[in-house]
């Protein structure tokens, strides 16, 4: 990939973990990690589920700010219909607030919360930016043979009559250049071979699937930090991300990378020692893998890069400045 994208250095950023696997009411902040304080509300909301509830699903604001110009997208959607709105809710962040919609990869676990955000938004369009792959009919077929639907959800007329549908394979920028979806990311690397029992549907036939390649990540650039990089899942593998980041940017410096690495199962867990070797060499600031990184992926990258490990958890928000 020798694209060179134009990607705006930016003065800050804000990532708000607004759905993901764990909650933790009582974990503390410092100056880059704010946690959500308990103490402003009850701990059961009017709708009569927690403060701030976890599903297996995953959902981020992105908050850009350089010099005048600012802006706010969301990235995914959560795994039920009602969750990442209730926390939503619960943190004051309004849909209508949002510049765009992007989605990781077309899985439950990433859209399923989709419908009911759309019917959230005010009279004007927003732009949804997915790739060509992501509405089409998805299942996992475990080793015993049981089949598990992970389709994303199907959208009404009204509904998609109230977003714009952007699907693209190259990467997109959005808010004045402050933000880079990256579109299919190059798989490069030797050990992220993908999810041999995933199965897509295309033109009615099922066909075996393992590379997903409708999963992208995104990307921003804090001035004199380095690149951000948000993963949704990491299908296309965390370290081949990375990269691709790196390639599309024309920087190779990594402040933070987080979101899900995808390295949970036992399919999975044989590349952790691989993931960790990379990622040491990338070396960046800051580490928080969440979502469908699992347990033990997660403390052995807090082993090994402790300095660099943040646990995560909802309702955390990440406050990245411009070195001055």
């Amino acid at each position: 990939m020798g694209k060179n994208i134009p990607l705006l250095e930016i003065d800050e950023v804000k990532i708000t973990i607004i759905m993901d696997n764990t909650t933790d009411a009582f974990m503390t902040s410092n100056e880059i990690v704010h946690r959500f304080d308990i103490s402003k509300g009850p701990l059961i909301s009017n709708d009569g589920f927690s403060t701030i509830v976890a599903e297996h699903g995953f959902s981020a604001m992105i908050q850009v700010k350089c010099g005048n110009k600012q802006g706010a997208v969301l990235y995914d959607t959560g795994v039920s219909p009602g969750g990442t709105l209730h926390n939503m809710s619960v943190m004051g962040i309004n849909v209508n607030d949002m510049q765009a919609i992007i989605l990781s990869h077309g899985h439950l676990d990433h859209t399923t919360g989709l419908p009911e955000l759309i019917d959230k938004l005010g009279p004007h369009q927003i732009p949804l930016i997915l790739h060509p792959d992501a509405l089409l009919e998805r299942k996992v077929i475990m080793p015993g043979g049981y089949e598990t639907n992970v389709s994303a959800p199907k959208l009404t007329d009204l509904q998609q009559d109230k977003i714009v549908f952007v699907k693209k394979i190259d990467p997109t920028l959005l808010v004045d250049d402050m933000i880079l979806v990256s579109g299919q990311v190059d798989r490069t690397t030797d050990f992220e071979t993908g999810f041999p029992i995933h199965y897509t549907k295309r033109n009615g036939q099922w066909e075996n699937d393992p590379l997903v390649l409708d999963d992208q990540c995104v990307i921003v650039n804090v001035r004199g930090r380095g690149l951000v990089v948000i993963t949704g899942c990491c299908h296309a593998g965390v370290i081949n991300s990375i990269r691709y980041a790196q390639a599309l940017t024309h920087c190779q410096q990594v402040y933070t990378v987080l979101g899900g690495f995808h390295l949970t199962g036992g399919i999975f867990e044989k590349i952790i020692p691989e993931t960790i070797a990379e990622l040491q060499k990338i070396n960046p600031t800051y580490l928080m893998p969440g979502h469908c990184t699992g347990w033990s992926a997660i403390h052995q990258i807090a082993q090994a890069m402790p300095e660099a490990f943040i646990p995560n958890n909802v309702g955390t928000t990440l406050v990245f400045q411009a070195d001055r």
